[in-house]
């Protein structure tokens, strides 16, 4: 592990000396670049005044998306996502419900808005709130580029929110496949109209978004080890596979890599605890996988919040040992963890826990 952080940190550092060295050197011909900006909002959430939101601002690089069933264009298109060429130190203009914000890009051309409002963003109407975001210079020139963001405002029916895993969760990626070749075939070859999702995925998670309600009353959530650089993929995925709408939070592809402070769990965790802190009234149902660490992040969360989670979903990736480990673990915690080998069971227990209506009510 360290050796592998050292090489993920020198090629990074590379990678921004030769980016560094090909800027300074077209200033130094005289040559102005004129290479469009690209705003990318990722949904955000709010609560009374607390708004969260991220974003990152790149050089276009035209991902195209007309040819799906091409393996060569997802090939290119992948190329350019993690080929991406940032732009810091941007200054964003963001309007969000008549309040004026402004967030700097960092070196990796991140944006982070996490705030307390002058005034609570209005809790009634629609569930997503739009936002206008505008750039008007980089560092380097004079730019005009605009874009439209949403964030997430649950309103005060909702019964309950739910946070998702997404990889081997609701998309196939084979995340426990021998050192992870599917999962590279997956990401690299595949379209978003050619991932796979699983049986009943979608009737499970429409069903608990509606509640007991039997309308859209749930706020859902997303968090991922992907990184950003997938992420207008995973939406598009999402929409096509008819899943619930929702924030999702994703990491830099460096961040498990760099320091963080004592009992740090992981990029998971501390999105879920995050979201728990910006919606104190409101209990939670968890779902991931058993591929990799979900149900043990899932019950350090439940553990350190009673009363807050009021279920965990774990779909089993059919892999015996690890069901094996998983059922040791809930044998020896406690932990109200249900281990499911499909869909269709696990809204079969959420109808009797009355969390959702049974299909077709």
């Amino acid at each position: 592990m360290p050796l592998k952080r050292s090489m993920l940190r020198t090629l990074k550092r590379i990678d921004r000396w030769v980016a560094r060295i090909n800027r300074t050197v077209k200033e130094w011909l005289g040559l102005k670049p004129n290479w469009p900006v690209l705003i990318l909002p990722y949904r955000g959430y709010v609560s009374g005044r607390r708004l969260v939101l991220r974003g990152r601002v790149l050089k276009d690089r035209r991902i195209l998306k007309d040819e799906v069933n091409s393996s060569w264009r997802a090939l290119m298109n992948n190329y350019k996502r993690f080929n991406s060429r940032e732009v810091s130190g941007a200054a964003v203009h963001i309007n969000a419900d008549g309040h004026t914000l402004e967030a700097v890009t960092d070196e990796e051309g991140y944006f982070i808005i996490d705030t307390q409002l002058p005034s609570a963003f209005p809790s009634g109407g629609p569930q997503w709130k739009r936002i206008q975001l505008e750039l008007h210079a980089t560092p380097n020139r004079q730019v005009h580029a605009t874009a439209n963001g949403k964030v997430l405002a649950p309103g005060p029916e909702a019964e309950f929110g739910c946070i998702s895993d997404i990889d081997d969760t609701v998309l196939k990626t084979d995340v426990t496949s021998l050192l992870k070749l599917r999962v590279l075939y997956h990401t690299l070859l595949k379209t978003a109209p050619l991932r796979q999702s699983f049986n009943q995925a979608a009737p499970f998670f429409q069903g608990l978004r509606n509640g007991m309600a039997g309308r859209p009353v749930n706020p859902f959530f997303y968090v991922s080890n992907s990184p950003w650089n997938l992420y207008d993929l995973l939406e598009e995925f999402l929409s096509l596979n008819e899943l619930p709408d929702g924030p999702i939070l994703l990491r830099d592809f460096g961040l498990p890599y760099q320091e963080h402070p004592e009992g740090y769990l992981g990029h998971k965790h501390s999105s879920i605890l995050n979201i728990l802190e910006t919606y104190p009234s409101l209990p939670f149902v968890l779902i991931g996988d058993s591929g990799e660490r979900d149900p043990y992040i899932y019950e350090a969360v439940a553990r350190s919040h009673p009363g807050r989670i009021k279920a965990i979903y774990i779909r089993d990736v059919r892999s015996i040992s690890r069901a094996r480990r998983l059922k040791r673990f809930i044998a020896e915690t406690g932990a109200d963890i249900q281990l499911v080998q499909n869909y269709r069971e696990a809204a079969l227990h959420a109808v009797r826990h009355g969390l959702m209506l049974p299909a077709g009510q």
